[in-house]
């Protein structure tokens, strides 16, 4: 067969396809994924080291191996790496590539979510509502989730919207629980909101509707000075010791 004939496209396929089994019904591009996720990761990366985890937790580029990508996210984590600590958080809370321990799923989730990591910071939340990994804690929940919130992970607006429905972690307050849901973008919220305002008055709505635009406005401003406060931060690390 002419291979010249081909497109350079089809033989770089090939080509590629043929490089191991483990990258059988792989694409070119999760291969080369893999690749850089591995050469970088090997020169003592944190970034390359968690990225390099996530190929082998999802099997992008190579054959899926959970033991091997909780072992990536772990030297990456072990740098202070926030995405890492995650990642190696959720191995130990569903038991993948290590042995099942939602105590120590927490204590990872806490070193990222102490870091402003949303993500984190709305796991650790829910570990204390639900009372896992540690005793049950609606108090800490809604600190955590408020925190994320304030980083613009719209989830946890919706699930502070119910602790201030509810009175958990916080005093019953309908009007503070419809500005929540009514500022949120998940289809949870606007269920529950429809809900909710069929319990309260015109007026109570009304307040609502007021109180969704003044946090609107103070989402806003939190978000943007964590972001501003996290390239700094950014900043800072990326300078070179000056001795």
């Amino acid at each position: 067969m002419n291979l010249i004939a081909r497109s350079w496209i089809v033989v770089a396929l090939l080509s590629l396809l043929a490089l191991s089994p483990a990258h059988a019904g792989m694409t070119p591009q999760e291969v080369e994924w893999f690749k850089d996720a591995k050469a970088w990761a090997e020169k003592g990366e944190a970034e390359g080291q968690s990225n390099l985890g996530i190929c082998y937790y999802k099997g992008e580029g190579v054959a899926k191996d959970f033991v091997q990508a909780a072992a990536w996210f772990r030297k990456a984590a072990d740098q202070g790496f926030a995405g890492a600590q995650i990642l190696l958080g959720n191995c130990y809370f569903d038991g993948k590539g290590v042995p099942k321990d939602q105590a120590l799923a927490v204590s990872w989730y806490r070193k990222a979510a102490d870091q402003g990591d949303a993500g984190a910071q709305y796991s650790l939340g829910g570990c204390y509502a639900n009372g896992i990994g540690l005793a049950k804690d609606f108090v800490q929940a809604v600190k955590w989730w408020r925190q994320a919130s304030e980083r613009g992970y719209v989830l946890a607006d919706y699930n502070l919207g119910g602790c201030y429905a509810n009175g958990e972690g916080v005093e019953k307050n309908q009007i503070e629980a419809y500005a929540y849901w009514n500022q949120g973008t998940v289809e949870y919220s606007r269920r529950k909101l429809a809900a909710l305002e069929k319990q309260m008055t015109p007026e109570q709505i009304a307040a609502g509707k007021k109180r969704t635009k003044e946090l609107k406005r103070e989402l806003e401003d939190k978000i943007y000075e964590n972001a501003r406060q996290k390239e700094f931060a950014a900043k800072i690390a990326e300078k070179p010791d000056r001795k």
